[in-house]
């Protein structure tokens, strides 16, 4: 510890890692790379540490942030990599995402024996990860009592994420540090600026969107028979659901069974969603859970009006409690095609809910987090 502390105070920047499985297209990956050169104009060494250099988001990664790569093709394999990199790299902090990242990130720092200083990060609701039948997951609680309380600190990106952590794996909440996700960009009109690349949009009717991956978190089932008995009602309405996944032939049957072939389109993943929240009349999120709801802090800096479900955990606190935007129970696709219909039939107060979104800057996140690091790593 002492060597890392005279290296700095000889003119060395505070070094930082993001871990990281990879660049994939999630929410995670998109925080991070948005938060990265706030990082770094702030004076720090930054770099992504991927266990696999993959993904659709490499060639976003600003151009002052390293990117290495452990080479593990299986999370479980990353431990002794991990381990090394700490060893030989010696980053001061490092910022670990998922579940069983944020596990590895303090055991490898016990087997290399280094001064590194852990950051664990909680994304998800945990009480819905650890609900999977793998015994990986089923582990996990016991892990995270055990071995989570020797991270330097536990970051949960809502209040909601961090009372149900708290709940479900018996961590000490007064030890969890609330930092919503930050998507506001000092661009981000520029980026929310161009076309969406669909007919629809130049056509005079109503598009209602969603964003996200095809995987039943999302629970694009229930949105696809919303949007079918929304149809029904208004004929004219279009529901656009940019992403991908392992559930794409599934909801492609089901838009076909329920005779939505033209009225629903699924265009792939979408690097920059913005201009399609836009022009947009309405943004639905489905999900059965999440972490914060990103996009659903988006679509209000758009200025487009959101249905949500009342979902743990996350797009309650954005939307206040459905004062920026409407909520339905989880899983409900008639009270969510009914919030539907009420949305698009009303004139949406566009600039209040871009000034709710003025909560969700990219700046407010990085001094957030910049302010723990200096706490925990101190020059």
């Amino acid at each position: 510890m002492s060597d890392r502390r005279e290296a700095r105070d000889a003119g060395r920047p505070l070094s930082l890692a993001i871990y990281l499985p990879d660049l994939s297209g999630g929410g995670a990956e998109r925080l991070h790379l948005r938060l990265a050169p706030e990082f770094a104009a702030a004076g720090l060494d930054v770099s992504f540490l991927l266990d696999q250099r993959k993904g659709e988001l490499l060639d976003a990664v600003p151009a002052k942030v390293r990117v290495d790569v452990l080479g593990a093709d299986r999370q479980m394999k990353a431990m002794p990599l991990l381990a090394r990199h700490l060893r030989r790299a010696r980053p001061d902090v490092l910022i670990a995402n998922m579940e069983h990242m944020n596990v590895m990130a303090v055991l490898a720092r016990g087997l290399a024996r280094s001064g590194t200083h852990i950051v664990a990060t909680q994304h998800n609701a945990f009480s819905e990860q650890v609900k999977r039948t793998s015994w990986q997951w089923r582990a996990l609680p016991a892990l995270y009592r055990t071995v989570l309380p020797r991270a330097d600190a536990v970051v949960a990106v809502s209040s909601g994420v961090a009372d149900d952590l708290a709940a479900a794996s018996g961590l000490d909440r007064d030890r969890m540090t609330v930092i919503h996700n930050g998507v506001v960009t000092a661009d981000f009109a520029a980026r929310m600026a161009g076309e969406p690349d669909h007919p629809w949009f130049a056509e005079d009717r109503p598009i209602v969107l969603a964003v996200g991956r095809f995987v039943p978190q999302k629970d694009f089932t229930t949105l696809i028979d919303a949007f079918g008995r929304l149809a029904k009602e208004t004929g004219d309405a279009r529901l656009v659901v940019l992403g991908d996944g392992p559930l794409r032939a599934e909801m492609e049957a089901q838009v076909a069974a329920l005779g939505l072939t033209d009225q629903v389109a699924l265009p792939g993943f979408v690097a920059n969603p913005l201009p399609w929240l836009r022009r947009a009349e309405l943004f639905v999120l489905s999900s059965r859970f999440e972490g914060f709801g990103n996009v659903v802090a988006e679509a209000l800096a758009c200025g487009t009006p959101v249905v949500s479900t009342d979902c743990p955990h996350g797009p309650a606190e954005i939307l206040e409690d459905g004062a920026c935007g409407r909520l339905v129970p989880v899983g409900d696709p008639a009270a969510l095609s009914r919030a539907m219909a009420a949305a698009l039939g009303e004139q949406p107060d566009r600039e209040a809910l871009r000034r709710r979104a003025e909560a969700f800057t990219v700046k407010r996140c990085a001094e957030r987090y910049l302010d723990l690091i200096r706490r925990i790593a101190p020059a």
